[in-house]
């Protein structure tokens, strides 16, 4: 899942580093230890000193290539900016193809279990809102420019273009595309996506990460960081409920799976996603909406089922309203609580369409002699099922209103 052939060694980064890196001018190459860590649009080492010196331990990144889906320049000023703010990593050094990054000691990727632990997603909430808070200098035109690549015709055609070159892929591998090509070519689903993406769409842009997935996490021990989020390649301005709606998702999908393809859907995750998108929709309110006294009395509250079964969700949010009525008055809190309902629905509706987005990903890389060695045809696969089974879900939905 992680090995790619790339232009630069191992030695060629030790070179770069000992003689780019000024805390460590004094660092032979000979005394830099590299080992690969993860990615699958960038290249990510450990380096390690070893002598003595400060810091002991760097993250080197070597830029990958995503092409159509991501823009590099963009997410260096991205990096940069947050950086200087001091929401993420410290930028060290910065070349043409590569960065070097403060190495995050004590950081832990979430594994599933935790991804779907309601005191997580609420505490993940309140970092992920105040994220979208975030105001950074790339382009912002007043749309979403994720969904609409990910619902133009131009982007379907794309695609077409990529499965008809059925050379390149295994038997297993057409007939998947085979179940994907059928979706693309039936006009009546993407006018029903297009129509359910547009529908009660209030929301606002803010700066979104689109890629929360459990390896661009990290759980410190650290109380004023103790989430992280990393890796901004796919940051652009979009709708909240897209970040959220991707980030349901993602915790559904291990990617510290041993065995191969490295990646498995946990079902119990992905089952109990309609209860999930109505407590992150809860959680992202409050943490948005309430005091810092509110927010913690209403954390103490949470429960392992709490985003799981929905009489312990009704339970819990009677509770939030005895909290809230202490401060609100029965209107506001009626308005509150439209909001939250208001935002679960466009992330169960946006959860497909980030789903698509990955699909669409996956086949455009697929076979690509820039690209990992990683079952991407497999993968978009996966997230079609997931997004069949969303859509089939969304429809009952609507039939039954």
């Amino acid at each position: 899942m992680n090995s790619r052939s790339t232009h630069l060694t191992e030695y060629a980064i030790k070179e770069i580093i000992s003689e780019k890196f000024t805390s460590w001018k004094s660092v032979s190459p000979s005394n830099i230890c590299i080992s690969r860590l993860t990615g699958l649009t960038n290249i990510t080492y450990k380096a390690q000193a070893m002598i003595d010196t400060t810091p002991q331990t760097i993250l080197f990144r070597e830029f990958g290539n995503a092409e159509g889906f991501v823009d590099s320049q963009q997410e260096r000023i991205i990096f940069k900016t947050i950086s200087d703010m001091d929401l993420g990593p410290q930028q060290l050094e910065c070349g043409n193809s590569w960065r070097m990054e403060e190495f995050v000691k004590d950081g832990v990727h979430p594994n599933n279990q935790k991804m779907a632990e309601a005191d997580f997603q609420f505490k993940s909430m309140g970092v992920l809102q105040k994220f979208h808070q975030m105001e950074i200098p790339i382009p912002n035109n007043g749309q979403s420019s994720i969904i609409n690549k990910t619902l133009s015709g131009e982007m379907k055609a794309n695609v077409i273009k990529k499965i008809e070159k059925r050379g390149l892929y295994t038997d297993v591998e057409l007939e998947q595309l085979e179940c994907i090509e059928n979706f693309i070519n039936n006009e009546e689903e993407f006018n029903y996506l297009n129509e359910m993406t547009q529908k009660e769409n209030n929301e606002e842009l803010k700066f979104c990460h689109n890629d929360l997935n459990q390896l661009n996490i990290f759980n410190t021990s650290k109380k004023d960081k103790e989430i992280i989020f990393i890796d901004y390649e796919y940051c652009s301005y979009n709708y909240p409920s897209y970040d959220i709606a991707n980030f349901l998702n993602e915790s559904a999908i291990n990617y510290q799976h041993e065995e191969e393809p490295y990646y498995v859907l946990v079902d119990d995750n992905f089952n109990t996603a309609p209860i999930q998108a109505h407590f992150l929709a809860l959680s992202y309110i409050i943490n948005k909406e309430c005091t810092q006294l509110e927010i913690d009395q209403i954390q103490r509250l949470i429960n392992e089922k709490t985003n799981k079964n929905k009489d312990e969700l009704k339970t819990f949010i009677q509770l939030v309203k005895q909290i809230l009525e202490q401060r609100l008055s029965e209107q506001e809190i009626v308005e509150l609580f439209k909001a939250i309902s208001y935002l679960k629905r466009r992330i169960r509706r946006l959860q497909i369409l980030s789903n698509l987005n990955w699909v669409w990903w996956s086949i455009l890389l697929a076979h690509d002699k820039n690209s990992l060695n990683f079952e991407y045809i497999d993968y978009g696969f996966l997230r079609f099922k997931m997004l069949e089974k969303l859509l089939e879900l969304e429809k009952a939905r609507k039939n039954t209103q």
